[in-house]
């Protein structure tokens, strides 16, 4: 399939750019940008799945693509890259900061090492506006820019013993908003998604070995399952579309409802189908919930 198969090409004479691109959300943005005919540029702190990815993307959909390496926190290792990237590409057009860790541990704040609560907003936070600063210079020249960032739905609600992780998410909704005004006159935006309860290979990883329940989170989720990388993907591609240009400092939840649901014990479905408050918050506490997983994805079965 090459991308002239596609009826839609509005992304084809634009450069992406997505951080942590070699697997997950990131690998989902970089598919659904090439199948729209941009030139991709893989980043990620995995050489091998860059380089896979890259041509992954290039045998898919017949676009150029380069992979580039580094460690988003390091400066002198952004900036290195983000050059070899546009001298291989050409200028970048759109920016993707996907980048992103998962908690090394789930505690309360008090007892969350130092060194863990620094490395969690050095790579989504510090690793967002470093990236940031390399490509608006350029924008600013160009008059054209698309830059989304990668929240979370943690961002926008509480939840305990995810200091570090929540911080980091919120923090990045700032700098959006930062960005996205002082840039507005210049031709870019700058626009924010949360995403709820994906179902990528980390968080699958973390519920095969026990870590977390599907049945809960999806039993929590108003549409009554976790969402998939692609349906991430397509509001990031919508973002990144030219045609956004009258939206900027926007936050996007891509989370099933989850944000605006409430009490978790409250009733979401029709009482008359047999689903009481009662009965759902047992449910939930059971780690049974009535909830089916997405249409492409096994269920998990609980230990």
């Amino acid at each position: 399939m090459s991308a002239s198969t596609h009826p839609q090409e509005s992304l084809r004479d634009h450069h992406a750019l997505v951080t942590g691109a070699g697997s997950g959300i990131g690998l989902a943005t970089a598919r659904e940008l090439a199948s729209r005919g941009a030139r991709i540029t893989i980043h990620d702190i995995d050489r091998g799945s860059a380089e896979r990815s890259a041509k992954q993307l290039e045998e898919l959909f017949g676009v150029d693509t380069c992979a580039v390496v580094g460690d988003v926190c390091k400066e002198r290792e952004v900036s290195h890259a983000f050059a070899r990237s546009a001298k291989v590409l050409g200028p970048i057009t759109i920016l993707v900061n996907n980048a992103g860790i998962m908690p090394p541990k789930v505690d309360v704040a008090h007892r969350i090492p130092v060194a863990d609560f620094d490395r969690m907003l050095a790579v989504h936070l510090r690793g967002a506006f470093l990236a940031s600063r390399e490509v608006i210079t350029n924008m600013r020249r160009r008059h054209f820019g698309r830059i989304v960032n990668v929240s979370s739905v943690l961002g926008l609600v509480g939840l305990p013993f995810r200091v570090a992780y929540q911080v980091a998410k919120t923090g990045i909704l700032g700098l959006t908003r930062t960005l996205a005004l002082e840039n507005a006159r210049y031709g870019i935006t700058v626009n924010a998604i949360a995403p709820g309860y994906i179902f990528t290979e980390a968080l699958r990883a973390r519920a095969d070995k026990g870590l977390i329940s599907y049945d809960l989170y999806a039993d929590r989720t108003p549409v009554g399952r976790w969402g998939t990388p692609e349906e991430v993907a397509r509001v990031v591609r919508f973002l990144a579309a030219p045609e956004s240009s009258f939206i900027t400092g926007a936050i996007y939840a891509v989370d099933g409802g989850y944000t605006v649901r409430g009490d978790p014990g409250e009733d979401i479905g029709k009482r008359e189908e047999g689903y009481s408050a009662r009965a759902g918050a047992k449910r939930g506490a059971r780690g049974r919930g009535h909830a089916t997983a997405p249409p492409t994805q096994m269920r998990i079965r609980k230990r």
